[in-house]
């Protein structure tokens, strides 16, 4: 009988420690189970989405760092072809070469036009100079960032009196004789891409 009731003891023992555990694990394991796992998922989903954003990152400076290098050519580009006439830079641009070359322009006179849906100013100079230093002078113009075309060119004999005194301002330490001072009428044409909106307000 006590035989009996020890083992009756014992497996009552048995079966409150497994239902114990079966309570602990249903209660406390599984959840925190499941909360481990849960947050695993929630730490890769993370994870990912940092990865993500390097990315993003990454491709961004890349794109910023060639418009900054495309930002020179794209104010070339701007220079070179501007959105209005720019007429008082043109007019810089004309005054610095010819007083570099010691030319001193005599007219200029400016005409906006629209040629094959083109818009142009067109610049019309004269001046008078040696064949050297209106080839330097023309040089100087087509090296210009703002494009300009040589419409036309007129060239005659300048005044006795220009051609006299030419000749006496040169150094007489060569003997090769001075190139004769010619008068030149040049017609340019440089161009701007004025927007519609500008075309119909000026109309």
């Amino acid at each position: 009988m006590k035989e009996t009731t020890k083992q009756n003891i014992s497996i009552l023992i048995i079966t409150l420690l497994i239902g114990a555990s079966a309570f602990l694990f249903i209660k406390m394991i599984r959840p925190a189970l499941s909360e481990e796992k849960e947050l695993k998922t929630k730490v890769k989903e993370a994870e990912e989405k940092i990865a993500l954003l390097k990315e993003y990152k990454t491709k961004s400076d890349v794109l910023i760092d060639n418009y900054s290098k495309l930002g020179d050519q794209i104010a070339n580009i701007n220079f070179a072809l501007p959105d209005k006439p720019e007429t008082a830079e043109v007019l810089a641009i004309l005054d610095v070469i010819s007083k570099k070359l010691g030319i001193t322009l005599n007219t200029i006179v400016f005409k906006e036009g629209i040629e094959k849906e083109m818009n142009f100013l067109e610049i019309r100079t004269s001046f008078s100079a040696s064949y050297d230093d209106f080839k330097q002078w023309a040089g100087e113009i087509e090296k210009e960032l703002r494009l300009m075309d040589f419409l036309n060119t007129e060239v005659k004999f300048a005044d006795i009196s220009q051609q006299v005194s030419s000749s006496s301002a040169k150094k007489k330490t060569t003997k090769t004789l001075p190139s004769p001072v010619l008068e030149y009428n040049i017609t340019l044409w440089t161009y701007y891409n004025q927007s519609d909106n500008e075309d119909k307000n000026a109309k």
